[in-house]
């Protein structure tokens, strides 16, 4: 009895994990082309800096942001904007995807001039900096 009561706990588990409809982790991440950047270029020291970016994203509605990758260094601030799209087949709604001011904050603990790199999908960098006084 008790061989058969774990054989149907065991198929139950087994039937919820494999009727998903949507594949987990089936995602191809790319590199977003970040056009423009919007944020102050002065701020003072434990302020938040938000940086505002914007671009294209992706050519329907199943391309989407999803994340940024940042490395902070002595004086530099290094980004990478991450987008997704699903591996698996699906009907994507036809629009174009923009990244409309997708916002990154962070915060710096020391007075100086302050080089923001953006790295692109090309390979070039984007450069800009901050002031924290």
């Amino acid at each position: 009895m008790k061989t058969l009561w774990l054989f149907v706990f065991g198929s139950v588990l087994l039937l919820q994990y494999s009727c998903s409809t949507e594949p987990e982790n089936d995602y191809t991440y790319f590199k977003i082309m970040v056009d423009s950047l919007s944020y102050q270029d002065t701020i003072s020291v434990s302020d938040t800096l938000k940086i505002k970016f914007y671009g294209f994203v992706g050519p329907d509605g199943c391309h989407k942001f999803s994340h940024f990758e940042a490395h902070k260094k002595t004086n530099e601030l290094e980004l990478t904007v991450w987008g997704s799209k699903p591996d698996f087949q699906t009907a994507c709604p036809e629009i174009l995807v923009y990244l409309d001011g997708e916002e990154y904050k962070t915060v710096f603990n020391q007075a100086g001039l302050y080089h923001i790199k953006i790295n692109q999908p090309d390979n070039s960098i984007l450069l800009d900096s901050v002031y924290v006084q």
